[in-house]
């Protein structure tokens, strides 16, 4: 057997360049990527979560060609099949303290246009102090000169509740036999810009397939749209679920992107001052200004707990403002530090909802299709003691009774309510307290537990907690001031108080042994 050849020794004073271990730390696990640029070669390791959430970041970043590790040994690529086209590993050299050192970044790579990209994750309270500026300087020189970027992604500017829905989306996006036929079937039935949930597709293709196979369809086209900007979600504000409403973008429009990362931390925090201070001077005059020009009532961004989310709404609401005052929207978009596309989204919600829509993670009400008057009726058949199905409320008569007589009334034809409208509005409703209780069918139905701190106290009644076979008769008996009666006790007798027949008597003959007897569970 062959001896394989032996790495090139490493450098001295550069970490990071060991098989086993990356920068000294452990690997902690791989994220597949679909952007290795070989499909033979998907691993990408990482050793903390920061690394974790920015590699799905870059992954889910449309202007993102392709990036891999730049902190990685030729043995260690080796050793686990990681495609390094930019070569490893990726040196950087700088100087620091007068002593020349060099860098490996986290994640190297291209950007759409061809241009160089370089990632770098950490804490913020590490990555803004000492040597860690120095790297961050040099990298920043080093992608200015190849025209490219340098990100740094640290726990305050990559986004938690984005990052958990991207590893959703991820898990979710391996393709299958049947994937291709489904996904056409899907599109076709899916217009661009529709919001739709993957309950709505299972219900109406899983008879045609399989319930998974077109729930795992659904997801991976989710995905991909992610991966392509094309998702309208605020992956930041929701979480992901079956029942999510979800919406495609076209692909004839341009992407959505992702919140930028600062290239500089002192930039960024300079950059979150002037917003504070842009925030102050627009808080004085929001009333006079955009009066007129956004539809709607005004919003008062004090009831924002956030700073930050004060600062954002104001930027938001002078971008808009701006636009629809006549600037243009390329322009206004630099200047706010803006993509066009989510600004144009903006403008367009804002011209429907008003002000509202420029509350950074708000949520809109939206009034249902559904007349109320129909909403009343069908929330009254569907909790009527006979517990219809969707269906038997659909086909009950008193719905074309209604639509009659509000055609008489309006002097309109009204047209009843659609199956798919009913059975929409009886799963929105089917969680409330009311419905749950009426379709239970139980006359009175139990009620809670009274206490979170002992389960003798949590009985709500007595006799409420009874097990019944045809040989024993179990009982708790509990004193009013939730202590249990064990010992004490040497006789108990259960009344039904209804008909005041004796269900149960039995004798404590030796404090531990019950002997019972019983009209209905003789001895």
């Amino acid at each position: 057997m062959e001896t394989p050849p032996s790495s090139p020794p490493a450098r001295s004073g550069t970490p990071g360049l060991d098989v086993f271990k990356i920068a000294g730390a452990s690997i902690s696990g791989y994220v597949p990527s679909h952007k290795t640029g070989d499909r033979k070669y998907i691993r990408q390791p990482y050793t903390s979560t920061l690394e974790q959430r920015l590699s799905l970041y870059l992954e889910y970043h449309p202007h993102v060609r392709f990036y891999q590790r730049g902190d990685v040994s030729p043995a260690f690529v080796a050793a686990h099949h990681l495609n390094t086209p930019l070569g490893a590993p990726y040196r950087i050299s700088y100087v620091y303290d007068g002593k020349p050192h060099e860098y490996l970044p986290d994640y190297v790579g291209t950007l759409s246009d061809g241009s160089l990209l370089i990632a770098e994750a950490g804490r913020e309270s590490e990555k803004s102090k000492g040597q860690a500026l120095a790297k961050a300087e040099a990298a920043r020189c080093l992608a200015q000169l190849k025209r490219g970027e340098y990100w740094i992604g640290t726990d305050e500017n990559l986004s938690v509740p984005r990052h958990y829905n991207l590893l959703y989306l991820h898990a979710r996006r391996q393709a299958f036999a049947t994937y291709n036929e489904i996904a056409a079937t899907l599109l076709k039935a899916w217009p661009w810009g529709e919001q739709r949930s993957v309950n709505e597709f299972v219900q109406r293709w899983g008879p045609h397939w399989s319930e998974t196979e077109v729930e795992a369809a659904v997801w991976k086209l989710v995905g991909d749209a992610a991966a392509e900007g094309r998702l309208l979600v605020d992956l930041t504000a929701v979480e992901l679920s079956r029942s999510t409403r979800i919406a495609l973008l076209s692909p004839d429009l341009p992407p959505i992107l992702p919140d930028p990362l600062p290239s500089s931390l002192e930039e960024h925090g300079e950059a979150e001052r002037s917003n504070g201070s842009l925030s102050v001077h627009l808080e004085e005059d929001t009333a006079l200004e955009h009066q007129g020009v956004i539809p709607g009532p005004t919003f008062d961004a004090s009831v924002l707990d956030k700073a930050e989310d004060q600062a954002r709404f104001h930027r938001n609401i002078a971008a808009v403002t701006a636009v629809l005052t006549g600037k243009k929207l390329q322009s206004v978009a630099e200047e706010y530090q803006m993509a066009p596309s989510t600004l144009s989204y903006l403008v367009k919600r804002t011209k429907e909802l008003g002000q509202i829509a420029c509350v950074p993670h708000g949520s809109y009400h939206r009034e249902r299709v559904l007349r109320p008057e129909f909403q009343q009726l069908i929330h009254k058949l569907y909790t009527n003691p006979m517990r219809p199905t969707v269906m038997a409320v659909y086909e009950d008569v008193r719905l074309k009774r209604l639509a009659e007589e509000l055609s008489r009334r309006e002097e309109a034809p009204v047209l009843t309510p659609t199956y798919r409208q009913v059975w929409k509005f009886l799963k929105a409703i089917a969680h409330d307290t009311s419905v749950k209780v009426a379709r239970s069918g139980l006359k009175h139905p139990p009620r809670e537990a009274m206490s979170p701190h002992s389960f003798v106290l949590s009985i709500a009644y007595p006799a409420f907690i009874c097990q019944v076979d045809e040989h024993t008769f179990d009982q708790f008996v509990v004193a009013k001031d939730g202590t249990v009666i064990t010992r004490r006790v040497h006789g108990a007798v259960l009344i039904c108080v209804k008909t005041g027949a004796i269900l149960f008597f039995g004798e404590n003959n030796d404090e531990s042994r019950w002997e019972a007897s019983s009209p209905l569970f003789p001895p």
